[in-house]
């Protein structure tokens, strides 16, 4: 089965989130997005980044299968996020890997105590993965 590498920095970027939203468990790799800057998208909570000079994002590697990309590009909403190859660094190497964009977006800076209520994100991921579960089945 085919693998991609997804540099995470939000939501797909904690390890019970990931797992809620793939029933599986993630391995994740430290790495950093060049050239791109995180900001919080006041109305909806939730993180995005788009290109910016100068600036950097740190996160996460993990391995994804093809089904588990359909299911975050589900999840994120593209094309409302967009989903791109960028080249992220590692500790000793650089990576091809998509990233969840939002390139377009206007946001605010990220207050360093700002905190997702973590209940509600589970709970739209479980009504999420349950949407996903039934419509695989029918």
């Amino acid at each position: 089965m085919r693998e991609f590498l997804l540099f995470t920095y939000g939501t797909i970027g904690d390890p019970e989130f990931f797992e809620g939203l793939l029933k599986r468990k993630a391995e994740y790799q430290t790495a950093q997005l060049n050239g791109y800057q995180c900001l919080l998208n006041p109305d909806t909570g939730y993180f995005f980044v788009k290109p910016a000079i100068g600036k950097q994002v740190s996160g996460k590697l993990v391995a994804v299968t093809e089904q588990e990309l359909a299911i975050l590009d589900l999840w994120e909403e593209v094309p409302m996020y967009r989903r791109e190859l960028q080249t992220v660094e590692c500790k000793t190497d650089r990576k091809q890997a998509f990233v969840y964009t939002q390139n377009h977006a206007d946001g605010v800076p990220i207050n360093p105590n700002h905190e997702l209520d973590r209940a509600s994100v589970l709970l739209e991921i479980q009504t999420f993965r349950n949407w996903i579960d039934n419509s695989l089945t029918d």
